[in-house]
């Protein structure tokens, strides 16, 4: 059965296996698991053009859109430029007071990178709005769990 969107989150942590903590709430998510470049392997002796799987190409940096807040900025500018853990869990918990518990029960995609932001344009009667962009130093994966009702 198809899932919605809802109780998608950015998550961070300082070691691989450590506990991952929302970063903040974000607005969307950039496409997951870039797609393999394709190698041309064609010979001479081939009818037409043949390919293998090459990398990722992951354009080297995924962006999160949020609205602006000064406490966010400052989360990004504490980690000064360091090298840290993030994953994107998709699914969550509704709890009775409104609150969403990040579950990641639809899917958890690591990987590791350095953070910045940018303060989007301003609009009249817009709302203010940042990009944090994280450039990769290790590819995105999905974790894969043994729990079966969490196919992440």
């Amino acid at each position: 059965m198809p899932s919605i969107s809802f109780a998608s989150f950015l998550m961070h942590s300082t070691t691989e296996t450590g506990t991952y903590e929302k970063f903040y709430p974000i607005k969307n998510t950039p496409a997951l698991m870039a797609q393999r470049e394709a190698v041309e392997v064609t010979t001479l002796e081939d009818p037409g053009r043949v390919y293998t799987p090459g990398i990722q190409n992951n354009d080297g940096s995924y962006s999160f859109l949020s609205n602006y807040e000064l406490e966010y900025v400052q989360k990004v500018e504490e980690l000064d430029g360091a090298d840290t853990f993030w994953s994107v869990w998709l699914g969550g918990t509704l709890n009775d007071d409104g609150t969403v518990t990040p579950t990641g029960i639809y899917g958890k995609y690591n990987f590791k990178g350095v953070a910045s932001y940018t303060v989007n344009e301003q609009a009249v009667n817009g709302v203010r709005e940042m990009n944090t962009n994280i450039m990769m130093s290790k590819s995105m994966y999905r974790v894969k769990t043994s729990n079966s009702n969490n196919p992440g």
